[in-house]
Formats: C-alpha cells, structure tokens, sequence
C-alpha cells in the first residue's frame, strides 16, 4: 500500500457515502499531491485524515458550520493538535460537518444541512462531532477529529459505536482559545481502544500560550485497570429503558470478568448542566460580540444560545464558576486515585437525525437537561471514554461512559480496553467495511 492507495480508497468512500453528509469538503487535489511526494515516515504515515470544521487547517477556511464564516480568510497554521497528526504523518483530505459552533448535541446547520448515522440514516450521529464520527463508524477513513467541550466527542461515539476519549482538561494543548475557554479539548475517537490512545500520544502536550495546557508527561495513557468500579443509574433524572438494559448487562459482564462493581448515587445532578449551559452561553456571546448584529443569520438553536448568553450576569457567571469549584472537588473525593465512575453515556436513546435533543426520557417529560450525563467531566475536567456498550430498540449504538480521577486517564482506557476483550463490538456501522484499499 502507498499512500496514494489510502487517499484515492478514502475519496472514492466518501463519494459513494455522500447521502450520510458526513464530509462537507474535500481536498483531493492536495491531498493526492502530498501523497504522491510522502516520506512515508511516522506512526500515522500516509493516512488519511477528515478534521472537523471547529479546527484550523492552513491553507483553508474554517467555517465552524456557520454562514457567518463562510467567506472567512483561510487559516494561517494549523491548529496544534493536527499539526502534530500531520507531523505523526497523516494526510489530510477534508472537513467534517459539526453544528455551528459546535454548540448542540447533534449535528445539523444551516450553511451545509443534516448528517445521518450510518447505523441507521433517519437517526442523528449526536454532536458535536457527529460528521466524524459518522465518517470513522461507516469506514470512510482510517482517521477524523474530534472535539470535546460539553460532550462532543463522548456522544457521538456513543450514537455511532465507537470508542471517544475525552483526556483531562489542558492534556492537548491549544494554539488557538476556543469560544468555551475553560471547556473544550481535543480528544480521539476510533474504533478501537488502541486507535484512540495511538492518537492521542500523538497529539499530547502544551500549547504555545495555552495558560491551561499541562505539561509534558502529566496525564497516563497506557491502560490500566481501577480498583473498583462505581456504578451510577444516571447523572440526570431518568434514563431510557433500552439504554438502562444494555448498562445493566454491560456491569454484569464487568462482574462476571473479575472486576469489583459497586452501585452508588450520582455525585452530580441537573444543576450542572445549567451551571454549564450559563457559562458557555455567556462565551459563546463575548466571542460572537463583533458580529452580533448579523444574529438572524445564525442556525436557529445559536439565536436562542446568544440571547440567552447576552442577558447572563455577572453574578451568575461567576455563581456557577463556583460551583463548579464545588462539583470538581466532589468527583475527587468519590474517584479517590484509583476508582472510576461508569454511567451511561446518553440516556436517551437515537433521536431524528435533525434534532432536537429528546426531552422526553423514561419517565420523565418536558426536561431540558435530561438527555446526555456528558456535561459533567467536561465542567469538571475530568477525563472520560465512551465505549459501546449495545443496541437501542432503533438499531442504533449506546454508549457506556468511564470517568475516571483526573491525570488517570490509562484507568478509563484500561476498563475500556478491558471491555473491548470482554464484550467486543463490530468496528464500523451495517452494510459498510472496515477501512482498507
């Protein structure tokens, strides 16, 4: 194989795949021309890689799925984290689609439309980065990235059976400070646990002028397993009946391996959600300031985002900042050093490809905030992974989440690596293949 073999094979998936609208752009010509000249060097060498339209890529526009930008000057530099996949070797040959802003847990705009789940097309993939997602669980390409600031790389493996891995806050560092500061990472997400941690030793260390960044050598990566597992029904206030049987077999598979799990009550609740939901609301406003009067051309669901974003008070930014404060230290005293949470990764199970998000869940009805329990180790900072963990009553992948004491990120990559022995899953959706040319 070259990598000319591996791009040509990924333009020719991706063409025949076009009804799925996970890949909004493609850049053949360069992509083949860099092929044809690579070193075929590195431990990604000439693979193909689709990116997300949340993350700068040189030589081309980042819209972030808006028609605000979408005749954006093109990127200067890449953004760190791909310049150390391009680096590790990978090619890249487009963008994936993402809701603007990447602020709603599906994936649908108004500038490039709807993505559907190759598990089923009148389903949604989840959000944020549900074109990538829906790229890596239908074969498209061996690589696609993934972003994190409220849930966005955990749900959409979820939806899409897959393996996501959202480190510990400030792992990856940033070249650029994203419009949720304090919350959104890169992350990896694969069809193996092996294809994840490979990632993200790629793209692990600080970034220039990231104030968050950790350094080198602060998170663990090689699994390991926990002490104990600590069971948790949900984060929310219900969880769907289909979902809820998969996650009770899932743990009785866990038992049956050898594994020590014991039920307990959440460390959180809805107030998290609010808490974030204010927080990222009022970022999203400060950094769309400059273009606020062009708000009617925003996609639906960002007009109520930057309404509600406008009107937050300073007391209430800083109430929830606290808060927050207060949710962070509660998670480490439940996880001590070596125990983690499992919980599953969405409540709900598959929803209409163009949203909303159910607010219907179990018993519970009218409840905005019910549907994922991904909000909470991305406000805490925690790290997490989302493996499969069985079909709803659609067809459709769910997830189960592993959250584990922050730095500990081989003890989330571990229990999912042992489930992946334990409980394997298919590595790409029906009716698709396994990447290969």
């Amino acid at each position: 194989m070259t990598p000319t073999d591996l791009v040509e094979e990924a333009l020719q998936r991706i063409a025949a795949s076009s009804s799925l609208n996970a890949v909004t752009e493609v850049f053949a010509e360069e992509a083949l021309a860099e092929a044809k000249l690579h070193t075929r060097q590195g431990p990604l060498a000439g693979l193909p890689i689709l990116v997300k339209d949340m993350v700068r890529v040189k030589g081309h526009r980042t819209t972030f799925g808006s028609r605000l930008f979408v005749n954006a000057p093109h990127d200067i530099d890449d953004d760190i984290a791909l310049a150390r996949l391009r680096a590790a070797g990978a090619i890249v040959i487009g963008r994936t689609n993402t809701p603007e802003f990447g602020s709603v847990g599906y994936t649908a705009n108004d500038l490039y439309g709807v993505t559907r789940n190759p598990w089923g097309a009148t389903y949604s993939p989840g959000g944020s980065s549900g074109g990538s997602a829906a790229a890596l669980a239908a074969g498209l390409a061996p690589l696609a990235t993934t972003s994190d600031g409220g849930g966005s790389v955990r749900a959409p493996a979820s939806f899409c059976g897959l393996v996501g891995h959202k480190p510990t806050f400030g792992a990856i560092g940033r070249n650029y400070l994203p419009r949720w500061i304090e919350f959104s990472t890169q992350g990896a997400t694969a069809s193996t646990v092996d294809d994840v941690v490979l990632q993200l030793e790629v793209m692990s260390g600080p970034g220039r002028g990231d104030f968050l960044s950790l350094a080198p050598g602060s998170i663990r990566l090689q699994g390991a397993l926990p002490r104990k597992v600590l069971a948790v029904r949900t984060f929310r206030s219900d969880v769907d009946s289909d979902v809820e049987e998969n996650f009770e077999r899932t743990l009785s598979a866990l038992e049956a391996s050898g594994i020590v799990v014991e039920r307990t009550d959440s460390p959180t609740d809805n107030a998290a959600v609010t808490d974030w939901f204010t927080i990222s609301s009022a970022e999203l406003a400060q950094s769309l300031s400059s273009i606020s009067d062009r708000a009617n051309e925003l996609t639906e669901y960002n007009q109520f985002n930057l309404k509600y974003g406008l009107n937050i008070s300073l007391d209430a930014y800083l109430t929830a900042s606290r808060r927050r404060h207060e949710l962070s230290a509660r998670f480490d005293d439940v996880l001590g050093d070596d125990c983690v949470i499992v919980v599953p990764t969405v409540n709900c199970r598959s929803f209409p490809a163009e949203g909303p998000l159910p607010v219907d869940v179990g018993a519970v009805v009218r409840d905005r905030t019910v549907a994922y329990n991904c909000t909470d180790a991305s406000f805490t900072g925690h790290p997490a992974t989302s493996v499969p963990m069985g079909l709803d009553t659609h067809g459709v992948p769910t997830g189960l989440q592993i959250i584990a004491p922050r730095f500990r990120d081989d003890l989330a990559l571990g229990l999912a690596r042992h489930l992946e022995m334990v409980q394997p899953w298919p590595l790409v959706a029906p009716g698709f293949s396994v990447f290969a040319p």
